[in-house]
């Protein structure tokens, strides 16, 4: 089989992948009121405030899919938007008290299904396969224009 052809496979395994952790991310945030998605876009503004567009980068989301997460997420209080100083027209988005609490109530969840399914695999394995998908991830990204 060449190469071409195993991307090919592992094109079409990544987006099964991706559906299942969704459906998998959405189990475990239910009793939140959550959606993966919406988690996603929480656990981005954990450690530093974001604008939506960073928040969009930084999870391989759209903007507007970032800007409907942030809005509902703000609604439920568990973020809040305020004017970035460095730049007026791009709020950064900020996780409040309740946010915080709402990942730490989480945590627990993510870790016992992350040990759970990771158990299938090798440490080693799981290392090579990040590494591939961030050097596929490079070059799309250095081959189309943004």
């Amino acid at each position: 089989m060449t190469s071409a052809r195993r991307l090919t496979e592992l094109v079409d395994e990544v987006f099964r992948l991706s559906d299942a952790f969704a459906r998998a991310g959405d189990t475990i945030v239910a009793d939140e009121g959550l959606t993966a998605s919406r988690w996603l876009t929480l656990g981005a503004v954990a450690h530093e405030s974001l604008s939506v567009a960073a928040i969009a980068r930084r999870r391989g989301m759209r903007r507007q899919s970032a800007n409907e997460s942030v809005a509902h997420l703000e609604a439920a209080g568990l973020v809040r938007r305020e004017p970035d100083p460095a730049d007026a027209r791009a709020p950064l988005v900020h996780l409040t008290e309740e946010g915080r609490r709402t990942l730490d109530r989480i945590r627990p969840r993510r870790l016992a299904w992350a040990t759970q399914t990771s158990s299938v695999v090798t440490e080693g394995e799981l290392s090579t396969a990040v590494d591939v998908l961030r050097r596929l991830r490079a070059t799309l990204e250095a081959d189309v224009p943004q």
